[in-house]
């Protein structure tokens, strides 16, 4: 590094120092703008190891150098790009940053909300669950045929011996055509008539992994805690268990109004298939029943005929192609369990 003078001629650029003369004719003269704006760099097209800065902007103005102008405009809009470009930045990073802080925010609720679930006693969700059966019995809608649900019992025994708390579960059929199941908390699963003249036996098994999966996700008190909403939900985290049934108790009719997320159905379709593989019975009945309704949907033109946990959300097309794809990554493909021929159809 050399210190020396700039000086401007009428076609060039010269620098004296003690030790050395350089002198930049126009036609080969680069002039750039530093990084940090502070700086005025010039240099040689011939010589790209030379550099002759200075911090004095205004030699831009200097006379007898023809091209100022045009030098000083040009340094101007790169300044200008410059900036707009380091206010995108700036902005794509507020962004990433808010994007992450939104996903931490996400996580964090997650965790709550299963913590918390985890602290709603087995007693409420029981409580609950037989005060809606009693209430539909109430109501003349379940159909009292023991036999059915005898039958229905023994098919689907295979599979409960893999489902956490499996043993205790109890069935219900409900006298209504539409190819419906649901499941309640306290191990309550209710299939309607028209779903048992719909389904054969790998099917309807399929549809009973899919609400078991439901049930012992605890989806029910999920959803109910997770539509509080974060603030509601960071405050019950922190305080008694008086306010978190309360909490439950407050959404409880939310849990038969609406029924569940996109996020709860997509899980209960991969836990309701890992039930089907550990209890070794062919998991590709749930991708018949999901056939079935398909084809329904596509006949008759309405997603409002479909069973409310197989509604299009995610879409039936997208929940098909999911399970394809796991049966495709399925280490065996044969040698499942023959499950009992049993007869659900309306004698």
């Amino acid at each position: 590094m050399v210190n020396g003078k700039i000086f401007i001629e009428p076609r060039a650029l010269v620098f004296r120092s003690d030790a050395t003369t350089i002198t930049i004719p126009v036609e080969q003269l680069v002039v750039e703008l530093g990084d940090d704006g502070g700086r005025i760099y010039f240099g040689n097209r011939e010589s790209a190891s030379l550099r002759i800065y200075t911090s004095d902007a205004s030699i831009l103005d200097a006379g007898g150098f023809g091209q100022t102008g045009t030098v000083r405009n040009h340094l101007e809009r790169v300044a200008t790009r410059r900036e707009i470009a380091r206010r995108l930045r700036l902005t794509a990073y507020v962004f990433g940053f808010c994007a992450v802080l939104g996903w931490l925010g996400v996580c964090a609720t997650h965790f709550m909300v299963r913590s918390l679930v985890a602290r709603v006693p087995p007693e409420w969700e029981q409580e609950f669950g037989d005060e809606q059966i009693a209430e539909f019995k109430s109501e003349g809608v379940l159909l009292d045929d023991s036999n059915r649900v005898a039958r229905l019992t023994a098919l689907v025994a295979p599979l409960l011996r893999v489902v956490p708390g499996g043993a205790q579960f109890k069935f219900h059929i409900m006298a209504s055509d539409v190819p419906n199941a649901f499941a309640l908390p306290g191990g309550h699963i209710v299939v309607n008539s028209g779903l048992l003249e719909t389904a054969d036996n790998d099917e309807l098994v399929g549809v009973i992994a899919h609400e078991s999966a439901h049930i012992t996700q605890k989806h029910h008190a999920r959803k109910i805690l997770s539509s509080a909403g974060p603030i509601i939900i960071f405050g019950t985290f922190l305080h008694s268990r008086n306010g978190l049934m309360n909490l439950a108790g407050r959404g409880s009719e939310l849990m038969l109004t609406q029924g569940f997320s996109q996020e709860y159905e997509t899980e209960a379709d991969d836990v309701g298939w890992n039930y089907l593989v550990a209890a070794n019975i062919d998991p590709r009945g749930m991708i018949g029943i999901f056939r079935k309704f398909k084809a329904d949907e596509a006949k008759e033109k309405q997603a409002d005929i479909l069973p409310q946990a197989f509604q299009s959300h995610p879409a039936l097309n997208k929940r098909i192609a999911r399970l394809e794809a796991k049966w495709k990554r399925l280490p065996h493909q044969n040698g499942f369990l023959e499950l009992e021929s049993v007869d659900l159809r309306q004698r």
